[in-house]
């Protein structure tokens, strides 16, 4: 899951893949701002077939923390 979720990511942030690493946050680059984490949240519930906790959304600005958070929805 973790290589689909930092493709997703480099895709919606329009981001060559190699930038997309478990210390990348929100903030870190331009494209990182509220409107692309939004981006990047509603993109891998769609393509995943996840949906995160209205709770933990708020919690999701670094890659690091997306990707746990969508293994642990894959393992529910």
């Amino acid at each position: 899951m973790e290589s689909q979720v930092k493709q997703i990511i480099a895709r919606v942030l329009n981001v060559d893949l190699d930038l997309i690493t478990d210390d990348l946050s929100s903030g870190d680059i331009p494209q990182w701002d509220s409107v692309g984490n939004l981006a990047i949240i509603s993109t891998i519930e769609q393509e995943l077939n996840i949906e995160f906790p209205l709770e933990d959304l708020f919690d999701l600005t670094s890659v690091k923390s997306i990707v746990d958070e969508v293994n642990q929805l894959a393992d529910a």
